[in-house]
This record gives C-alpha cells, structure tokens and sequence, in this order.
C-alpha cells in the first residue's frame, strides 16, 4: 500500500473549492468515490465524474486506483456527471441524403481526381482556341456568373446556390485580353499542377506569376471562375487555400496513410487542406462541437472536455476556411453524429454559422459539397444574456450593439432562411431587444472553467439548442 496526499478541487459547484484527500493505491474506486463524497458532503443522488492529473496530462478515472501511476504531484478534479439522453434523442433524428435533389437551373460541381479534371481543362482550352481560329471577334471563355443576382437560397435543400447565368469573358478589347490572358495563365499554371499531380495554394499560385496577376484577388478570384468554368470543386483543382482549422477528441482517421488519434494530439491537430487525404473515419462521439473562438477551443482542450463528454471538438478560428468546412461536411455525412455550434451572441457569430449551414455566396457554386443545414445552435444564445436566464452573464461582460450591429441584424433577419428558423428568428429579436452583443468568453467572467464545468453540461443535459 502506497499512500498519497493530493489536492481535489471539486469544480461541481462555484465557486470551486479545495481541499486535501489521503488515498492509497488499493483504493477501489468505489472506495475513493466515497472518501471523494465524504470530503466534499455530496448528496447520494448527485453524480460525477473524476479526472486525476498525472504527468501534466488529465486521465478520466474508470477503473480502480492500482490501475494509474499515482505519484505525489498528482492534482485530481470532480466533475458533475452529464446526461446525454437529450443528444441521443437528437441523434436519432439525423438524416443523411445520399443524394441532393438540387433544383433545375443552378449549377453543381464534381469532385473528381486530378486527371479527370485535367481532360476537362484542355477540352476547354481546346474549345476556346477553335472559336478564336473561326470567330475571333467573339472568342470567350463561358463562365457561370457569381454575382449577387445569380446566387440564391433553396428551401428545399436549404442552401445558398449558383443559378445558371453565364458571363462571357471575350477577346475583343484591350481590357478584354488582359482578363483573357490571364485566365489562359491560370488554366495553364492550374494544368501543370494536375499534370505532376502536385497540391499548391492559392498564395503559391499568385506568386508564379505576380506580374500579370498583379494581386492576389485577381488570381483567387480566376481560381473560382475555372473551377465553376469546369463544374469541379476546388479541391479537384489540386489548388488549396492555406487551413486554419483544428481538431481534437474522440475521433481517428488515416490521413496518407498514417492513423491519426485525435485525442492524442496535444492542444488540437491541424486539419489538412486536402481533405481528399482523410479516409476511414472513427468515431464514439456522442456530438461534434463547432467553435467560433480558438481561446475557447483552447479552454475546452486543455480541460479535455471530450473526455468528460465524449465529443469532437472543432474550430476555424474564426469565418471558416474550406477545409474545416468540407472535413465537418465528411463527418456528418460519413458518422452521422449530432454537430452543435458555439458562437459568440452576436451578428458575427450568426453570420459564421450561416456559412457552415447554408453555405457563402462566394463559393455558392461548391455549397454541397461544404453545406450542414442540420447545425444546431448551442450557444451563446442571445437569451443566455437576459437579466433572467440562469446563466446570470454578469452586465460588465455584455457590450453595447453598434449602430451597424444594428442594421446588419435587421437586414440578416429578412433573409428567406432566417424565416425556415423561427427559433433563430426569435433569438435576433432579443439581440435587438436586449441591445447588448456578447463573445463567448462572457460566461468565464464567473469562473475561467464555467464553460467546461457549468454552461455545456448544462446545456447539453437540458438539450437547450435551437
């Protein structure tokens, strides 16, 4: 018998409290539950959980004591316990189509391998230079228009997509032929690229011919426009923008091969650009956790929160890059698990979600590939601010709405996809109401873990999302 004093803060309650607990390495478990339940006086009927830290890492206790290196710099923590009826139940309200019934007269794209797209970037090139040999003067490249009166949201898939308007990129003017040349050097660079079979981003592309793309917008925006030329994703473009987001918790996959184990990458695992290199995905999640705010995904990380409620924890730092979108896409698709947003109670927060859900106008055309409509808003919701919410927000930590804040709810709240959500509806109504926006790190004014101990487990116990 090995006896041991360690530390046991008891973050069930707030604030927290400490207190010292003597244990010896034969302990059951039950055994050290109930020397846990006699030094902190918790009820029978109260549940929780046990993370004991040993090498700076947080282990969730789930067998007896003699199982884990227990050392004298061990710290050990209780957690409330957190039902996960409520997401079970959700869970079996998933569908997954395997096919999308997108309407007539909007464009859809393919995700094809490289050379696939390559046959169908020199059919175009090909296409292009047999009107200049027999009709010069009106020789142009057709490509699906992405201007604001050609993208459109459909109710029955719930989407933004791209209609079927095309603009004509001819060879007539002086103008004309700049714009012409170069998309003939995006193609060509583009071409190369799926030649040798080779990824590049969409700042590498730029930089192997600044002179005549000049700046970056011009070559980001000639990416699109062949990828819609071509029907394809950009992903089959082998062009890739620079990834941001990361991942971390209960999830595995191979990626080129090797196994990645999600909960065995420190604060978070990049998630690669080319999400065409991810197969064979695993996961015991009980839901996916989309993040706004790296800190926040950083907070949840640290305390491992998937270990306490098995789940995947996900995060673009912000608006989303592709990758992040299409990853999140594959894991409804392929897993079906419930996915839940967390976004800061504010127009910002409504806006970054809308593009995980029903996609952005920029890249309307790819909405499919990228789309979840099945988001649910977890938090932080806009009631979660009021005076009688139990969350109790202190009022320091709220911030005035601004005159554009303002009108850029009103505005969101005439879109046709805010009227299919009437719960979201009524939660940009309190916005205005209330007049007070707020980041999600609002809630840790209280305690810098209410998040992880109180708010999500909460939360999810209660299945309070919309």
């Amino acid at each position: 018998m090995v006896e041991h004093q360690l530390t046991c803060r008891n973050s069930m309650i707030l604030p927290s409290t400490e207190d010292n607990i003597v244990i010896d390495t034969t302990m059951t478990l039950l055994e050290f539950k109930e020397a846990i339940r006699s030094l902190f006086q918790i009820k029978k009927r109260d549940k929780f959980v046990i993370f004991i830290k040993i090498n700076k890492k947080w282990h969730k206790i789930k067998q007896d004591l003699e199982n884990y290196p227990i050392n004298k710099n061990s710290k050990i923590e209780i957690r409330r316990h957190t039902s996960t009826n409520k997401i079970r139940e959700l869970r079996k309200t998933i569908t997954v189509l395997d096919h999308l019934d997108i309407p007539p007269g909007t464009i859809t794209v393919d995700d094809i391998d490289p050379e696939k797209t390559r046959l169908r970037l020199v059919e175009s090139a090909r296409d292009f230079l047999e009107q200049v040999i027999q009709d010069p003067y009106n020789a142009s490249f057709q490509i699906p228009s992405r201007s604001t009166g050609n993208i459109g949201f459909d109710e029955k898939t719930e989407m933004v997509l791209l209609g079927r308007q095309m603009i004509d990129r001819q060879f007539r003017s002086l103008a004309s032929v700049k714009s012409v040349s170069q998309m003939a050097l995006a193609m060509r660079l583009i071409h190369d690229l799926l030649h040798r079979e080779i990824t590049s981003t969409k700042r590498d592309l730029f930089y192997m011919d600044v002179n005549k793309f000049e700046s970056q917008n011009t070559s980001d925006s000639l990416i699109e426009d062949v990828g819609a030329m071509l029907k394809v994703t950009r992903q089959s473009l082998n062009v890739s923008a620079s990834s941001k987001g990361s991942i971390i918790g209960n999830i595995s996959y191979k990626e080129k091969g090797d196994l990645i184990d999600c909960r065995k990458v420190g604060t978070g695992k990049s998630i690669a650009p080319k999400i065409g290199d991810i197969e064979d995905l695993e996961s015991d999640a009980e839901f996916v956790l989309v993040i706004e705010k790296d800190a926040v995904f950083n907070r949840l990380a640290e305390d491992q929160f998937y270990d306490q409620i098995p789940s995947v924890l996900i995060t673009a730092k912000g608006q989303p890059d592709m990758a992040t979108r299409m990853f999140l896409k594959r894991i409804n698709d392929e897993l079906k698990i419930p996915i839940l947003a967390m976004m800061d109670a504010d127009i910002y927060g409504v806006e970054i979600m809308r593009v995980y859900t029903i996609g952005s106008k920029s890249l309307s055309f790819e909405t499919s590939h990228m789309a979840v409509p099945n988001i649910k808003w977890i938090g932080l919701l806009p009631s979660d601010l009021k005076e009688d919410s139990p969350f109790k927000i202190p009022r320091s930590a709220l911030i005035k709405m601004t005159s554009s804040d303002v009108n850029r709810t009103k505005s969101i709240l005439q879109e046709e996809y805010i009227a299919r959500k009437p719960s979201w509806k009524k939660e940009l109504e309190i916005l205005l109401e209330l007049n007070y926006k707020a980041e999600i790190q609002a809630l840790n004014a209280k305690d810098p873990q209410y998040i992880t101990n109180h708010y999500l487990p909460a939360k999810l116990e209660a299945g309070d999302w919309i």
